[in-house]
């Protein structure tokens, strides 16, 4: 008899043993749960970047105070400080990164002048710039900042929106015909001879045979002294004389027409590189 009551305690006791066990792990299993739960929140509460995909809907970064610190919208780029104080922005349908964006913007601002600002001067000769010339040299400089920004330096045989190419920039020459004459002593090898010849004005920009780097130039030239180097010596004759050799030299070209006359081996000398 005490044998079985002993049994049957014994099964009770083993029963209940496993029931403590059982009970132990759900516990275990609840706190578990809650702890990740715990662990979610947290995330969520932390969370340093929050992007939504709803259609038309800004994309924005937050930071860990819940302050906008960059908006992005389908319009365009708009960086803002904590503040929410725009200090940027960008139209998405404008290439910043375009060279060819960035000389069209700059041929749109140009004006067409007046033909009082196409009229250039030295001494008693005088010549009118076409628009198209007029155009041609005022935008070189502008054009250049861009050719330096695009990197593709000097590529030989080439033009760069219709400009030469060298080594340091860009370069042109446009000769236009002035209102006088002038006489001319020519010799060649034993003979003399005296010639009537046009007068010329001799527009340059950028390093070269009649230019420098940089720089606007502007010279009067003789028929015989610039376009036929059969001649070993050209003089020019008469009072007009004096301005033979000379020049007009600007960093801009709108400043070049009231800049003083220089010797041309002077500018030569100081800006050639």
């Amino acid at each position: 008899m005490k044998k079985r009551y002993f049994l049957i305690l014994s099964m009770i006791f083993v029963i209940l043993s496993i029931s403590c066990v059982s009970a132990v792990d759900n516990d275990t299993d609840i706190f578990k749960e809650q702890n990740n739960d715990v662990i979610s929140i947290n995330e969520e509460d932390n969370a340093s970047l929050s992007i939504s995909d709803e259609e038309n809907e800004p994309v924005a970064v937050i930071s860990e105070n819940n302050s906008t610190i960059l908006t992005v919208t389908n319009d365009g780029e708009v960086l803002a400080s904590e503040n929410n104080a725009t200090i940027l922005t960008v139209s998405s349908s404008d290439n910043v990164l375009s060279s060819s964006v960035s000389v069209s913007s700059v041929v749109s601002k140009y004006k067409v002048p007046t033909k009082k600002q196409r009229t250039f001067n030295i001494g008693g000769f005088k010549t009118v710039l076409s628009n198209a010339q007029y155009k041609k040299l005022f935008l070189i400089s502008s054009i250049e900042d861009i050719w330096f920004d695009d990197g593709d330096y000097y590529t030989p045989g080439t033009k760069y929106y219709g400009y030469d190419q060298y080594k340091s920039g860009l370069r042109t020459y446009v000769t236009v015909k002035t209102n006088k004459y002038v006489k001319v002593k020519l010799k060649a090898g034993k003979k003399t001879y005296y010639k009537k010849s046009r007068v010329y004005m001799l527009f340059s920009y950028g390093q070269g045979q009649s230019g420098v780097a940089y720089k606007h130039m502007v010279q009067v030239i003789h028929y015989y002294g610039y376009f036929n180097r059969y001649y070993d010596y050209v003089k020019v004759l008469g009072k007009n004389a004096k301005y033979f050799g000379k020049c007009k030299c600007s960093g801009s070209f709108t400043k070049l027409n009231k800049s003083k006359l220089y010797n041309i081996p002077y500018i030569y000398k100081k800006f050639s590189i």
